[in-house]
């Protein structure tokens, strides 16, 4: 009975473990699938959990370097002394301490004492967590401008008093230049309201020159001079002490008198006499000679040199409806020329009107007659045609004013 029981009891189970392999069989491809599911989404959680902290991780440097960053422009540009052994003038704009403010007195004591406390405090906690901490030196005294002694004495006060300490970080910032071709994309002004009505790209031939030649620009300024100084007294001529008329004797004796001695009545120096040095009729002529080249190439670095330094303004035109100076005035006043506190500008035009036009009333000599009649009591102000824009007047007035037609002239003319 028990080995009936027994062998039953066998097939059952041989009976159960088949059922469970078909079954097996049947939802294995079920449960791989799920199973590759389970893992993806795994997989995408785990990536997407790894990407946010690195996320993080990189947020957490760029902070630390940002910080460190700015921890050392601050060490650089905080707090310098003036050295005693240097004699010049903080207030000139070679200086380097130009435009930063002095520390005051009260400000560097209460700063020496902010900084005294603070040690003392960090001395104290030190001592009490380690008896060895008094070789330990904390970074923050070694990056302050000032060494924080436990010195006393009268003496070392004075010396501290003496010194002259600057604040460099309250210097204006330098502007620096758009670096090239990106500078010779230029915003197109409206002359009348002052707002941006478009972008123009200029010639890199004409504009584009770099570096600026400053000797090129030394020698146009000095043949423009020249040529403005040109042939002087033609006619001019004065008598030397032979021409002179007058008697050759001799005008008093020599000795007795009490008086300077004298030979004649014709001397430079007395009233009637000859004149010393004078002009001999000669023509004095001061111009020089300066190729066309040089000329072009100087008109073409001077136009870079507005442009570089950010004084070149480009308009769609330069036409007045008016002959007020006060109009004229308020619209240069959107470009900060003019005015009592307002800066030069050299206006360049060259405006054009067809035959029998109604603006051929208003354009004389390429240029706009309300607008140069407007500037004529504007004294920071000079207008002029494309043709007579030359390298002494741009490096003589601040600003550049030039209308397209005038920038189309020019690049044309200076390309040849």
């Amino acid at each position: 009975m028990s080995s009936n029981i027994v062998l039953m009891t066998r097939r059952v189970a041989s009976a159960a473990a088949t059922d469970m392999m078909h079954t097996s069989r049947a939802t294995a491809p079920l449960i791989s699938s799920f199973g590759n599911l389970s893992i993806n989404t795994t997989t995408t959680s785990a990536a997407a959990s790894i990407k946010a902290s690195n996320n993080a991780n990189n947020n957490n440097q760029l902070n630390y370097f940002s910080s460190m960053a700015t921890t050392k422009k601050t060490k650089k540009q905080q707090i310098v002394e003036l050295p005693p052994n240097l004699k010049f003038d903080p207030r000139a704009k070679s200086s380097p301490f130009y435009g930063a403010e002095k520390v005051e007195e009260s400000r560097r004591k209460k700063t020496k004492q902010q900084l005294k406390r603070k040690v003392e405090g960090q001395e104290a906690a030190a001592s009490v967590a380690n008896d060895t901490a008094e070789d330990v030196d904390t970074e923050e005294d070694d990056n302050e401008y000032t060494d924080v002694e436990e010195d006393d004495d009268d003496e070392d006060d004075e010396a501290d008093e003496q010194r002259v300490l600057y604040d460099l970080s309250t210097k204006a910032d330098v502007p620096r230049a758009i670096p090239l071709p990106q500078r010779l994309h230029v915003p197109i002004m409206d002359f009348k309201s002052g707002e941006q009505v478009g972008t123009f790209h200029l010639s890199d031939k004409t504009f584009g020159c770099d570096p600026v030649r400053v000797d090129i620009l030394q020698r146009v300024v000095v043949w423009q001079r020249n040529k403005k100084r040109g042939k002087r007294n033609a006619g001019a001529r004065t008598k030397t002490i032979s021409e002179v008329s007058g008697s050759g004797r001799k005008v008093r004796n020599q000795k007795g008198g009490g008086v300077a001695r004298a030979g004649h009545s014709r001397p430079a120096h007395w009233r009637g006499g000859a004149k010393a040095h004078g002009p001999k009729g000669n023509v004095q002529d001061y111009t020089t000679k300066l190729n066309k080249k040089v000329r072009r190439m100087g008109m073409r670095h001077a136009l870079s040199q507005k442009l570089l330094e950010g004084n070149l303004v480009i308009t769609n035109d330069m036409a007045s409806e008016t002959h007020k100076t006060r109009v004229l005035d308020e619209m240069l006043n959107r470009f900060d020329v003019s005015g009592k506190y307002g800066v030069t500008a050299l206006m360049v035009d060259d405006a054009q009107a067809e035959e029998g036009s109604e603006d051929e009333a208003f354009i004389h000599g390429g240029v706009n007659v309300n607008l140069k009649v407007a500037s004529g009591n504007l004294h920071k102000v000079k207008v002029q045609n494309q043709i007579a824009c030359n390298v002494y007047d741009m490096l003589k007035y601040k600003k550049l004013f030039l209308s397209l037609d005038a920038v189309k002239a020019l690049e044309a003319r200076l390309e040849k």
